[in-house]
């Protein structure tokens, strides 16, 4: 999910002055967008997070990095594999947009001697149903993307007020 620049002019006012800017005051903006963008988007994600699961695989590994030409939101795709034997950077997905459960059938003895045919649920009970806009990060993105590239064209503009009035942060 992102943005087109070419669609707003605050964005691509904020992509431009970043340019032609000193490289300590593009240092000081992507570290205070990256201090505040950072918690909001891991409470966003804490918020949609419901399962023990969810928190470990999605909001446990949150991120935010930010460029002098974009901000990125991540999720999933750092760590370790977790105690079970999950791995969040190739097994997000199903975390994220459910499972469906597998049928299993096969044949058993009855308590009389003969077979029957068994049908069972197997596998995807600590997953959610299938839902094709995910449960929390796309929602999650959703809602902050545009709030963070608010906050990054406000950060922008402040620290450069900032800097011309000589005052230091």
């Amino acid at each position: 999910m992102r943005l087109d620049v070419t669609e707003s002019r605050e964005l691509r006012a904020t992509i431009f002055a970043l340019r032609g800017l000193d490289k300590t005051l593009q240092k000081m903006i992507r570290v205070k967008t990256k201090d505040i963008a950072g918690p909001e988007w891991r409470k966003a994600l804490a918020e949609r997070a419901d399962t023990r699961l969810e928190h470990r695989v999605i909001h446990d590994t949150a991120v935010v990095g930010v460029t002098n030409q974009n901000v990125r939101v991540q999720s999933a795709m750092k760590g370790r594999p977790l105690s079970g034997g999950l791995h969040p950077k190739t097994h997000y997905h199903a975390v994220e947009f459910g499972a469906k459960p597998k049928k299993a059938t096969y044949y058993r003895a009855s308590r009389k001697g003969g077979t029957h045919k068994v049908t069972r649920t197997v596998g995807g009970y600590p997953l959610k149903p299938r839902r094709k806009g995910g449960y929390v990060f796309f929602p999650a993105a959703k809602e902050m993307i545009p709030r963070i590239a608010a906050l990054w064209v406000q950060t922008t503009v402040r620290t450069i007020a900032t800097a011309l009035e000589g005052k230091q942060e």
